[in-house]
């Protein structure tokens, strides 16, 4: 009878485990890109986010949501009307929480963006930086939800940046010289007067090269993010549970046999 029931408890445990391995391998990763990191003042600019190295198993996901977060005092505030779903992936915005949910009708496996948020920056704020965040992410099919590590990003208000900027001035001089002679003859009765004159003439050909500027703009990639497992904490309390149940029904075994000799 022991061992039977530290059999079943053995393979209880075994089961668990694989359930919770095959839980915890389900991962997918955001990402929030913006159209620039630099903005002027009271100028549109967007942010995109997008999903990538789903490991979500075959069905996919088809489903998406978030909480949207910004500075206020950098940036106006948006609407419905400023978030906008693609491919096909449809957005709702609660502007009370900041919450953006977003379905699709079919399920994604690869990467792909899902929606675009359009943001304008205050009048008077130049010089300032302003962070707009997406958190609490959570993705779903019809198996499972899977959370992804919160994204984010950070806007320059000012003039556009100018990133590395690789000047190069060549300077080249290159002199001609030419030479030209002149034979002159000159007749007076029987005498011939040869006149020889060289002309030099000398020109300097000078080509200074233009300045090159070259204007590397740097985008900001908060979004390069590792992928959160998909799983709460019910299965590893329920890992727990089994081993505490299992434990007590061991502990009366071993009485009742003592009390059985």
């Amino acid at each position: 009878m022991k061992n039977k029931l530290l059999s079943i408890v053995i393979v209880m445990l075994l089961m668990i485990s694989m359930v919770a391995m095959n839980a915890y391998a389900v991962s997918f990763t955001a990402t929030m890109t913006p159209s620039a990191t630099t903005v002027k003042e009271a100028t549109e600019f967007t942010i995109t986010v997008k999903v990538s190295n789903l490991d979500v198993g075959a069905n996919g996901i088809n489903s998406l949501e978030g909480y949207l977060k910004y500075d206020t005092d950098v940036f106006e505030n948006i609407s419905e009307s400023s978030i906008e779903g693609l491919n096909s992936w449809v957005a709702k915005f609660d502007e009370t929480t900041g919450k953006i949910s977003l379905t699709k009708n079919t399920f994604v496996t690869s990467t792909q963006e899902v929606f675009q948020v359009a943001f304008k920056t205050k009048s008077g704020v130049s010089g300032k930086s302003g962070n707009i965040l997406y958190s609490d992410i959570i993705a779903s099919n019809s198996e499972t939800t899977i959370s992804a590590t919160d994204i984010s990003t950070s806007i320059t208000i000012g003039n556009a940046s100018e990133g590395n900027t690789s000047n190069t001035i060549s300077n080249i001089s290159a002199i001609q010289t030419n030479t030209v002679s002149i034979n002159a003859i000159t007749s007076t009765g029987n005498n011939v007067t040869t006149n020889t004159a060289n002309t030099t003439n000398t020109t300097n050909n000078t080509n200074q090269a233009v300045s090159s500027y070259v204007n590397t703009m740097t985008n900001t990639n908060a979004g390069t993010e590792m992928p959160n497992t998909g799983v709460d904490d019910t299965i590893l309390k329920l890992i727990f549970v089994v081993i505490a149940v299992a434990l007590v029904f061991y502990i009366k075994i071993e009485r009742l046999n003592k009390d059985l000799k």
